[in-house]
């Protein structure tokens, strides 16, 4: 009798390569995260927003999903060379493949392109170029500049004094940075981190952790148009957060419900007499609805999809 019951479907079905299923790195989100993308068409773009709703996860845990197979040479990262994204743009492009050597030989071209840094945000003198390791997931090292104060600089008694006390300051921050880089490259891309610790070098994690939220939301109240742009203009002190106020009053739930009500109505409209697809209106909607509720969000997502399917 057999006990792993098997179908013989000629249509509708995906074909997995064993070494990928049998692969003992993998543990069950991963392999089920590599499922899901094999069973998308080839030139379907992976984008971390409209993929986190579908698979009813955070965008946090899915990036963290991403890396892991990056690490295991499943996944590649392939980086634009711009400074900010624009609403709708993505900023990483993603390959997926369950055959690491075909993966390595696609992307190839890719890899054998070196990224340009980001430029600084800072206002302070200019950082030493971060280095970078081939390594997809690793982060450029900032190289904090040594401070000397030129107002007491006419002994080498004091020079001396002044030196050691800016070399132990130096290994002071960037042994912190080593640490609060490991804790920000699942929350960030390599350039934003970058940019962050360029603007503040000595930024700890409960600090971030304060910046995030209130970055988060100003997004969600519409006072800005990138998280993570927000974050980097607020640890330069270019950006002043407003007042925390209260979120939502019933009048506002009611105007909201409305006007993503009026999107769905809209892109269901657009689908029918444009050449977008599917996906392609799905991932509009998204993008435009970033600033709302998420749970609000998801639900009028699942009935635009609902009737894109319908049709």
């Amino acid at each position: 009798m057999d006990f792993i019951i098997k179908n013989n479907h000629k249509s509708n079905y995906t074909i997995i390569y064993n070494k990928f299923i049998q692969d003992k790195d993998l543990n069950l989100e991963l392999l089920g995260l590599g499922c899901r993308l094999l069973n998308k068409p080839s030139n379907w773009v992976i984008n971390i927003n409209q993929l986190s709703f579908e698979l009813n996860i955070s965008k946090d845990k899915l990036l963290r999903l991403i890396n892991n197979l990056i690490e295991l040479g499943y996944m590649y990262r392939h980086k634009k060379e711009v400074a900010f994204v624009r609403r709708g743009e993505l900023k990483n492009i993603y390959y997926f493949s369950d055959d690491k050597e075909l993966l390595n030989k696609t992307t190839e071209p890719f890899r054998s392109v070196a990224t340009l840094p980001q430029l600084s945000l800072s206002t302070h003198p200019p950082l030493d170029s971060p280095s970078t390791d081939t390594a997809p997931l690793d982060i450029p090292v900032v190289v904090t500049p040594s401070m000397e104060d030129t107002s007491h600089n006419n002994t080498n008694i004091y020079k001396d004094i002044s030196k050691k006390e800016d070399i132990h300051k130096k290994n002071t921050v960037l042994t912190n940075n080593r640490s609060i880089r490991t804790y920000l490259k699942d929350i960030l891309d390599d350039f934003t981190i970058v940019n962050l610790l360029n603007a503040k070098p000595d930024l700890t994690i409960d600090e971030f952790i304060i910046l995030h939220e209130k970055a988060t939301l100003e997004f969600k109240n519409g006072y800005c148009n990138n998280i993570n742009s927000c974050i980097v203009k607020a640890a330069s002190g270019k950006w002043n957060f407003r007042p925390n106020l209260s979120n939502s009053s019933d009048n506002s739930d009611i105007k909201f419900n409305r006007v993503l009500k009026g999107k769905v109505n809209y892109y269901i409209d657009y689908y029918s007499i444009g050449s977008c697809s599917k996906d392609e209106i799905l991932e509009k909607f998204l993008n435009e609805c970033q600033k709302y509720e998420r749970s609000l969000v998801n639900d009028y997502y699942k009935q635009l999809k609902e009737k894109l399917e319908s049709l």
